[in-house]
């Protein structure tokens, strides 16, 4: 799975629970959607619980942090590095395990 092909399948979701995110399309990939006041704390919630039950990963609560979190790429990155982690899916010019 590509990083791109993961920010689709967050944005999908997004999108279809959230009606200021639809009505607000596209949205930013590279702002946090709660600074933007798109998204609350339990909209974040939601979203970390859909993202850890479509790809089989947990994110830890220090993930949920302006560095790793905020943003629609940077939530892609995450879950691709999860990915990674448990083998399901190589980074960027890596190999699979």
């Amino acid at each position: 799975m590509t990083h791109s092909e993961i920010v689709n399948v967050i944005l999908e979701r997004i999108y279809a629970t959230n009606p200021l995110a639809a009505s607000s399309k596209p949205l930013p990939l590279d702002t946090s959607l709660m600074e933007l006041g798109i998204m609350d704390s339990f909209g974040i919630v939601e979203l970390v619980s859909f993202i850890e039950t479509h790809w089989g990963i947990k994110i830890l609560n220090s993930e949920l942090n302006q560095e790793t979190f905020a943003g629609v790429n940077k939530q892609a990155a995450l879950v691709l590095k999860k990915l990674s982690e448990k083998g399901a899916a190589p980074l960027p010019g890596e190999s699979a395990r």
